[in-house]
């Protein structure tokens, strides 16, 4: 008697990595825009976990995830009882990436989420003078936390970017069949967008660049006011909000600043932090 022949779940799989504030949602929901079949995303999944059952609310008291696939029960799929997908998408965010190829999710990935026949891991990047400043406006920094779940130090903070740096910048390999996203860019170039997509194996329509998420309430900044202009925001320069902040530029080190040279140039933050920020980290 032959052997069974497993089928695939979902046609694609896509990881999402990157510290929140960093764009993430904006990017999902870019890519889910999008995208030309069924889809399924879950929201923040928690490492060496089933992302079906570790994805946290996308709103306050709101479902973990977002799908267009008729029927859709949460319930059935937390029991390995899949339905058909051609693209199912996870995120995970401040977190180590040594965490994402675990021998416990290995083990059960199958079971957990099904067989994929093609995954790739998206790694997001921001410049972190630009992410720190949103982050602390959006209450994640020096003492003004305000959201549902324990912050991570400043201390863990500055570790996870500068791992997520190296892996973009291919000193490490934690992550297989990586598309990298740097930020910074894909806010201000179409053809860099294009060639994001094109690498996932998407018809690019930019469809959903303009759209804000309403995650999280919005932009840290601009909250929801510029939806469907998110063009309009002047995110390269969040970091000017805290530019006198002594308490800011001790965010920094030197090792983190030369990552970020290295990953999105002599941006204007960084000659700031040359002339003036190290002043005020060292006292």
């Amino acid at each position: 008697m032959g052997q069974r022949v497993q089928q695939d779940v979902q046609r694609n799989e896509f990881r999402c990595v990157g510290m929140s504030r960093s764009g993430n949602h904006a990017i999902i929901n870019w890519i889910i825009s999008q995208l030309p079949g069924h889809y399924c995303f879950l929201n923040c999944a928690e490492p060496k976990q089933n992302p079906f059952t570790s994805a946290r609310p996308l709103r306050e008291w709101g479902e973990s995830y977002r799908t267009n696939i008729p029927g859709f029960d949460l319930s059935r799929e937390q029991r390995g009882q899949f339905s058909e997908k051609d693209y199912l998408l996870y995120s995970y965010e401040d977190c180590f990436l040594g965490g994402l190829n675990h021998p416990q999710f290995r083990k059960n990935r199958e079971r957990w989420i099904g067989r994929s026949g093609e995954v790739n891991s998206l790694l997001i990047l921001r410049d972190p003078f630009n992410l720190f400043a949103s982050r602390i406006r959006a209450g994640l920094l020096l003492g003004h936390y305000t959201h549902g779940t324990k912050p991570i130090s400043i201390y863990n903070l500055r570790r996870i970017w500068k791992q997520h740096a190296r892996e973009f910048l291919g000193e490490r390999r934690y992550l297989k069949r990586r598309v990298l996203v740097n930020f910074n860019r894909w806010t201000e170039e179409k053809a860099y967008r294009a060639d994001i997509v094109a690498r996932l194996g998407i018809p690019f329509t930019d469809r959903g660049f303009n759209q804000v998420s309403d995650v999280a309430g919005g932009s840290s900044f601009d909250g929801l006011r510029l939806m469907g202009r998110a063009d309009q925001m002047d995110l390269q320069n969040r970091w000017r909000a805290y530019e006198h902040d002594e308490r800011y530029w001790e965010l920094f080190d030197d090792e983190l600043v030369e990552l970020t040279r290295k990953i999105f140039g002599e941006i204007a933050p960084v000659r700031y932090y040359e002339a003036y920020g190290k002043q005020a980290e060292t006292g």
